[in-house]
């Protein structure tokens, strides 16, 4: 019997593997991880990817080859997960975070939004803290 721990856990195990499958340019695991209608949503560019094969082919074209990815922290809960990560198109860091949404054990739904690192601005210095250097 599964638990809604474990089907949680599941669930974040199988966001990890649709990013290792990016990056290893594995094509048959994306499919299998993909509903076969998948949309992907990338609000910053105003694209939408629908099919599971059109998301695939995506990946496999990143000029240069796709981003390394490296989780911060997956969360949610029922059918829907937030990943939140870094990654590095080349030496360039990134940050972004993924709205996924599940149909059953396989990825119906996506929205992507990321953006490069900036240095923080002198203004506000006083009222925050930095975590990382971007610079």
């Amino acid at each position: 019997m599964t638990t809604e721990k474990d089907a949680g856990t599941d669930k974040a195990e199988t966001v990890r593997r649709f990013f290792e499958a990016i990056v290893a340019g594995d094509s048959a695991t994306l499919l299998e991880i993909l509903t076969p209608d998948a949309v992907t949503r990338w609000p910053q560019s105003g694209e939408r990817i629908t099919g599971a094969l059109s998301c695939v082919r995506v990946h496999e074209n990143y000029p240069g080859g796709p981003p390394s990815y490296e989780f911060v922290r997956i969360s949610g809960t029922g059918d829907t997960r937030v990943a939140e990560m870094t990654m590095k198109y080349g030496d360039e860091p990134w940050y972004g975070v993924s709205i996924i949404e599940f149909e059953g054990p396989r990825v119906a739904r996506m929205t992507d939004y990321f953006g490069p690192a900036f240095p923080a601005p002198a203004w506000r210095a006083e009222w925050v803290e930095l975590e990382n250097a971007t610079t």
